[in-house]
């Protein structure tokens, strides 16, 4: 993959914008097989790979533009090879392009917007309560119709009686909250999926105001914001967990245990150890006691103020009493406060899975429609409906055969004609059957088109991002050839440097000379499995005279407690053999094993002089240089089979110094 990103000249994150040229000014700089290359295409690819480095001198130009005519001519031998007709290529191309392409089909003011947006939110924590009045996504018109009416009704009782509290134990169909007086904490922006008005509602509230009944999608809500503080965020953090007998209530001796063990730590005790060997929480213990990033509202409100109140990293809390038992919180690391420009890529890939996001996406469609002169037939859209059986919202419709074909829409050159909206209708039986509890056939035919009309448009747009966006055409060429590089490449040369044997071996022999060991050593690596002090230094001082293998003779002939390892090591690699000198019979000091049994020591038994390397100790260097090789003889053919026309005038013309 590494092979193939270097040959695939692109990179997402670093996209340099060009503007291309008008075509007399934008001349051909050369030509391959008559296929032009034209000024802009180098300028761009120039500028992208050198970076800082593109000086526009003659020599460096003239460097790269012999770089890329190589290039160009690889690719057009792709071409071909037929290689872009390979279907899993095709299918590579596509994945790269569907990748691009969701950058492209999004109003990017609006996702810059949305993101800003999110960003100055998270450095706020809101605590909040609410009334909620349930409703789901089966909830029929009728059914949200009168949660509304009775969120209305709470709505006007609070402010009549100013007790919110009583109204959200009277009205709240959230258990877990309501007899708390509605209070649902800390929260902080994002919001989960479907919250988005709720979050813009808390958002604008001032500390005690309530707020008129905002639609999530758990139902209607009556907020309250109770506080706010500058956020939390999250914090990395290890705790050492003290249970209680019994949840919820007093343990005196649960807070014995922690007071005895917080002593500990105190008079210098390893927290991490200390969490090993005593804490009560065993799905973290072992790894000294860490839970990992949390925020606001994952765990009791006296641990979350505990480990947030901590100032430095490595700070350690005092024991803290919670409904389970008692910790001790130990704080690792903040998360960073990142200015908008580095947060950015997250918060927006974040929103771009959350439903915020079809503002930006409807804003597009709006965009679209008015570039593209969108046209509808409204009178053809309602001889539509009408056309629609009793089967409609049953799972048993088909759609009808119309007896002449109308268009209902078009945007740009594409357009929308009844029988092929019918099939659409078809095949999106759920959206279809979602209006059945309230049988407006003219209201969901518009919604379903509705729907049809905005994948059109994008559609549309995306059959013209090479035109409407250099860039976009620029990093398609790019992943386009690259990738017909790689797979030429990957036949014609790396593959055959590595199944052609005898032309390997042919060049080995041609080039032995190149291949060298440096003077090396062979050195062991001797362990001897007793505590018998003696013993050991006698083994040790036969083998530094005589061999390993006579030591193993003499003294263990059945090999059962003296066992070595061997390396071959370079003299100019001197960390191999640190602590030896380079001579035949140096040995180290005798060494207690890691073990606690036993003792090891290093000696080098031999000196080997320079010498040839065989085909198999060189062979990755070897392959490498036989793939410059026979790439080099690729090149030569291509040049020999495609004619290359550089206009030198148009180069020198690019010369800036």
């Amino acid at each position: 993959m590494k092979i193939k990103t270097l040959y695939i000249f692109v990179s997402l994150c670093s996209v340099l914008t060009f503007s291309l040229r008008a075509q007399n000014q934008d001349p051909v700089l050369f030509t391959v097989k008559d296929q032009p290359v034209k000024v802009s295409e180098f300028d761009y690819i120039y500028n992208k790979n050198n970076g800082k480095d593109a000086d526009y001198s003659k020599s460096s130009l003239e460097e790269y533009l012999n770089l890329y005519v190589r290039f160009k001519l690889k690719v057009q031998a792709a071409r071909d090879m037929r290689l872009d007709t390979i279907p899993s290529l095709v299918k590579e191309l596509e994945g790269y392009r569907q990748q691009l392409t969701s950058n492209y089909l999004n109003d990017k003011e609006v996702t810059e917007k949305l993101a800003r947006e999110v960003y100055d939110r998270q450095n706020k924590d809101l605590k909040i309560s609410h009334i909620l009045f349930s409703l789901n996504n089966s909830s029929s018109p009728a059914d949200t119709l009168k949660a509304y009416q009775t969120a209305l009704d709470a709505y006007r009782e609070i402010m009549k009686s100013k007790d919110f509290d009583a109204a959200a134990k009277k009205y709240s169909n959230d258990l877990n909250t309501s007899q708390k007086g509605g209070s649902l904490g800390w929260v902080t922006a994002m919001l989960p999926d479907g919250f988005y008005h709720f979050e813009n509602t808390i958002y604008t509230l001032k500390p005690g105001e309530i707020s008129y009944p905002v639609r999530s999608r758990l139902g209607y809500h009556i907020l309250r914001l109770d506080d706010s503080r500058p956020a939390r965020k999250r914090m990395e953090a290890a705790h050492i967990l003290f249970r209680k007998s019994i949840k919820g209530k007093t343990d005196i001796l649960a807070k014995g245990r922690a007071d005895s063990v917080y002593a500990l730590i105190k008079k210098g005790a390893s927290f991490e150890d200390m969490a090993r060997s005593a804490s009560e929480d065993k799905s973290t213990s072992q790894i000294g006691g860490n839970i990992g990033f949390f925020g606001i509202n994952q765990y009791d409100t006296p641990f979350e103020d505990a480990a947030f109140a901590l100032k430095s990293d490595g700070e350690i809390s005092a024991p803290v009493e919670t409904s389970i038992g008692w910790h001790i919180i130990k704080r690792l690391r903040r998360d960073e406060d990142l200015p908008f420009e580095r947060a950015r890529k997250k918060i927006t890939s974040d929103i771009q899975r959350d439903s915020r996001f079809r503002e930006a996406q409807g804003s597009l469609i709006a965009k679209i429609k008015a570039e593209a002169g969108y046209k509808e037939d409204t009178m053809a859209l309602n001889r539509f409906s009408a056309a629609m059986d009793t089967n409609f919202f049953t799972y048993k419709w088909k759609a009808p055969e119309f007896p002449k074909t109308e268009v209902l829409g078009s945007i740009g050159n594409i357009q929308i004609s009844n029988s092929e909206f019918a099939d659409y209708v078809k095949s999106n039986t759920r959206l279809r059957i979602q209006g059945a509890d309230d049988p407006d056939v003219k209201s969901t035919v518009r919604n379903l088109f509705n729907e049809m009309v905005s994948q059109k448009c994008l559609q549309y747009e995306e059959g013209r991002l090479e035109e409407k966006y250099p860039e976009f055409k620029a990093l398609m060429r790019e992943y386009r050839e690259g990738i017909l590089l790689f797979e030429a490449t990957k036949n014609v040369v790396w593959d055959r440097a590595s199944e052609d044997t005898l032309g390997l071996r042919q060049f080995y022999e041609k080039n032995k000379s190149k291949y060298q060991w440096d003077e090396r050593a062979q050195i062991y690596y001797v362990s001897i499995d007793t505590n018998d002090l003696k013993l050991v230094q006698k083994i040790r001082k036969f083998i530094q005279k005589k061999t390993v293998a006579g030591g193993l003779e003499k003294f263990d002939k059945k090999k059962e407690f003296i066992s070595f390892q061997k390396s071959t090591v370079e003299k100019k690699n001197k960390e191999a053999y640190e602590g030896l000198e380079f001579k035949k019979g140096a040995a180290t000091d005798l060494n207690k094993n890691a073990s606690g049994k036993g003792y090891n020591f290093r000696k080098m038994e031999q000196i080997l002089p320079p010498g040839n390397k065989t085909l198999d100790e060189a062979r990755g260097f070897i392959i490498a240089d036989y793939q410059d090789y026979l790439e080099s003889l690729w090149i030569d053919e291509l040049k020999a089979k495609y004619p290359v026309k550089i206009d030198q005038s148009v180069l020198n013309s690019l010369v800036r110094k």
